[in-house]
């Protein structure tokens, strides 16, 4: 299996590369790394399923069927390939493969050993060099964190995403809220506090194409469905020597449209995101985004939220017509973060649904920076668990 590229990888959360390198520096076969990560996904799960839903029984059948988190297991082992901390050996290229390789085991390299030994000790000083090491590896990752305005070389304190809530009725039109959500990112395009322009014919083909390519997808997947539904249900009817032809479509709403409206709206939302990174001068797909989001709130680097801190932001820009609020959304960098000094300032990332009571969301810093100094850890440790009841690595 291939281990080139530098796009980001598809790792949910960082701390299995952690519990990833120690077994590989402990020389533990693939199957063992495979139970390293889903012990400290497991771990995670207990720390933030508080409402009761923690299910050990899931868990336990997790750990017994041999294909359960081998996805997990080989994107790990692949970015430990791409940072240069384990030599380059053949993966599982399925689930269903994994057994073969349950034996396998890998050989760390110096910087890899070295790593290991660092993150054993020193948590903090681990997660550090891990940034560093991220940052070379994955340009994109350093494009997002200057863009949000957590890089020394930062040309601007925020990255602003303009997104419209859905005021019409849930059956409403999907062209006329599109039309209404490309007017509106144009109108704030042309205020010019976006942190990125483009032309407002760029903007219209960029979002109108994402748009109509995914309901398209969608669609031929409901026609696909409907066709096997329509199969299965003359297989039945045969089984049962039916005197009547199943009627074509039977088991499926004909009236049913394969994109709901709240999946329409978060399309616009997704090709929003697309189109603003884009145009920022860092080309990312949504995914990419959303994995960077956690990866920087998990860091310390940057927060994300749906709600922009008033305080820190001026008034609306502009509002339009009715009860729909042209308010852009926001990406400020948040100014206690940013006077931490040393390294990438921490950043909160915000984005602000148009029209909602803007609250603040945001976690300090907790992480030394990949160019600067260590940060008070225990203290800081100590203040957010109570402020904020989040986890936060030791």
């Amino acid at each position: 299996m291939s281990v080139g590229g530098a796009g980001i990888p598809r790792l949910q959360e960082l701390t299995y590369i952690e519990s990833a390198a120690l077994a590989v520096a402990g020389g533990e076969p693939f199957e063992r790394i495979r139970l390293a990560i889903l012990d400290r996904a497991e771990e995670l799960a207990r720390g933030t399923q508080h409402d009761g839903s923690f299910d050990p029984a899931k868990w336990h059948r997790r750990r017994t069927d041999p294909m359960s988190y081998v996805h997990n297991t080989v994107d790990v082992l692949k970015e430990l390939m791409r940072l240069g901390w384990v030599e380059r050996h053949v993966l599982p290229s399925s689930p269903r493969s994994a057994y073969a390789h349950a034996d396998v085991t890998y050989e760390a390299t110096p910087s890899g050993l070295a790593w290991a030994e660092l993150v054993r000790h020193d948590r903090l000083g681990g997660y550090n060099a891990l940034v560093g090491a991220l940052l070379n590896a994955h340009p994109q990752f350093e494009g997002y964190l200057r863009l949000v305005g957590a890089r020394p070389d930062s040309t601007t304190d925020h990255l602003t995403v303009p997104l419209l809530r859905n005021d019409g009725p849930s059956g409403g039109s999907h062209e006329r809220y599109l039309a209404a959500f490309i007017s509106h990112v144009t109108d704030a395009s042309r205020a010019g506090d976006l942190g990125w322009s483009a032309p407002p014919d760029v903007i219209e083909e960029s979002l109108r194409a994402y748009v109509t390519r995914a309901v398209q997808r969608a669609e031929a997947r409901a026609e696909q469905l409907r066709a096997e539904q329509l199969r299965a249900e003359q297989l039945r009817a045969k089984q049962r020597h039916a005197k009547q032809r199943p009627v074509a479509g039977a088991g499926a709403r004909q009236d049913e449209p394969p994109i709901s409206r709240k999946r329409f709206i978060l399309l616009c939302e997704e090709a929003a995101v697309r189109l603003s990174f884009t145009s920022a001068g860092c080309p990312m797909d949504y995914i990419s985004h959303e994995l960077l989001r956690r990866w920087t709130r998990f860091l310390g680097l940057a927060n994300f939220s749906y709600y922009a801190p008033g305080a820190d932001r001026p008034a609306p820009v502009g509002h339009g017509p009715g009860r729909r609020d042209r308010r852009p959304a926001r990406f400020p960098a948040s100014r206690r973060a940013r006077s931490q000094g040393g390294g990438p300032s921490g950043t909160a990332a915000d984005l602000e649904h148009p029209g909602r009571s803007p609250r603040r969301r945001l976690i300090p810093p907790c992480l030394a920076h990949p160019g600067g100094g260590v940060l008070e850890a225990a203290d800081q440790r100590r203040r957010i668990r109570r402020r904020y009841r989040c986890r936060v690595p030791r």
